[in-house]
């Protein structure tokens, strides 16, 4: 008798590991998950044109360039008389995908007492959306408060832009 409790017993425990295996089975689920993704960015924000858009007073441009970076821009005029003046208008585009914001705007001007500049419509945190523009002004003149006649009539400035993301 023990031998065929024995065996009931093995039989019990065969069918309850086969029942928990089903059962197993029954709410085992594969998940796969796949996916990718791609950044794809364009960066290219720079100087697109200089413009010459008034001489006043006997000031004349000499030559108003972009540099290099395509992001700075040299500056020469020639000043003859207190209030003489260029003005120039500068073109920033923002040809790639990502909106740039002005994060510095620099001048560095020639060290000629009696020279100054100003500009006008831009301003540090300017932003330029993708494919836009942004045009504004720069004026080098002589100052017309200065008192001695200079040695150096000439004006020389350069002018860095720096942009960053938006």
């Amino acid at each position: 008798m023990e031998e065929s409790h024995k065996s009931s017993l093995i039989l019990i425990l065969l069918a309850l590991v086969f029942v928990m295996g089903i059962g197993f089975a029954a709410f085992t689920q594969n998940l796969n998950i796949t996916s990718s993704a791609s950044i794809s960015s364009t960066w290219d924000v720079h100087i697109e044109n200089i413009e010459v858009a008034s001489e006043i007073n006997q000031g004349k441009n000499i030559s108003a360039t972009v540099g290099n970076d395509k992001l700075s821009a040299n500056f020469e005029a020639s000043l003859m008389i207190p209030s003489s003046a260029v003005t120039y208008n500068i073109t920033v585009k923002n040809s790639g995908n990502i909106s740039a914001k002005l994060n510095s705007i620099i001048f560095d001007n020639s060290q000629n007492d009696a020279i100054k500049y100003t500009y006008s419509n831009i301003a540090k945190d300017d932003v330029i959306e993708s494919e836009q523009t942004k045009t504004f002004s720069v004026t080098v003149s002589f100052d017309e408060n200065y008192t001695t006649d200079p040695e150096n009539k000439t004006a020389t400035l350069k002018m860095i832009l720096g942009y960053v993301q938006a």
